[in-house]
């Protein structure tokens, strides 16, 4: 009796251990994952310090910092959603809940090239790697950054910030005009009450194309400039 228990012990340890390395391992990780945002440049008192980005399987969901609009990515289908809410906005052509959808393709994932260092460091209780990154420009030339990244967890690939990445940025930086911001991952939380249809577009948005979207926008940017004038910063 006493080795068939621990028989039985064993087994059900062995399977735990799987099915927890399974539920861990790159492509079938289900949380959040927070992250501390530190500001250089001329930035508002009231500019966020914390983000985070939920993560299901092949999925994530989380609020693009500069384009302020929520984003949906699928790294199975190399897609992004872009999600607009206008619908308080009460200006003809504008009011309504669009979404955008783009797909990444070869040529794409190809203009940025990623070298794996030697450099590691722990990030959220993640060993984490130094990745080299150069971006080719359409004028020909070519921007370099260094990033982190955890290839342990999150999707197979990253199909927004750095489109092709086999790994899941821990450690990167934005910036935009005299702004820089620099986002690394602080805290991971398994499950997260993160459930399949946060990964989904919400009922009731409208599908528009890279372009109507542009006109909906630029009709929001005149009604914005009549009301202040046409002049000084919207």
């Amino acid at each position: 009796m006493r080795k068939l228990i621990k028989t039985i012990f064993l087994a059900l340890f062995v399977a735990v251990l799987f099915t927890s390395n399974a539920y861990c391992q790159k492509g079938n990780f289900k949380g959040i994952i927070k992250y501390s945002i530190s500001w250089e440049g001329s930035v508002g008192p009231n500019a966020p310090t914390t983000w985070e980005m939920k993560v299901y399987d092949e999925q994530t969901s989380f609020t693009d910092m500069f384009a302020g609009f929520p984003m949906l990515t699928n790294a199975k289908n190399n897609t992004t959603y872009m999600l607009v809410d206008f619908s308080q906005v009460p200006v003809e052509g504008v009011t309504g809940k669009w979404f955008v959808k783009s797909k990444m393709t070869e040529e794409d994932f190809s203009k940025i090239t990623y070298t794996i260092l030697p450099d590691t460091k722990l990030l959220a209780g993640k060993t984490v790697k130094k990745v080299h990154c150069v971006v080719k420009k359409d004028d020909g030339t070519e921007d370099e950054e260094d990033i982190w990244m955890c290839d342990e967890i999150g999707p197979t690939k990253d199909v927004h910030y750095y489109p092709g990445l086999k790994g899941m940025p821990f450690e990167f930086y934005l910036e935009q005009d005299e702004i820089k911001a620099t986002f690394t991952a602080t805290e991971i939380i398994p499950g997260g009450k993160v459930e399949e249809v946060d990964m989904l577009v919400p009922s009731g948005y409208e599908e528009v194309s890279e372009d109507e979207f542009m006109e909906i926008f630029s009709t929001l940017m005149e009604y914005i400039q009549e009301l202040t004038g046409g002049g000084g910063d919207i």
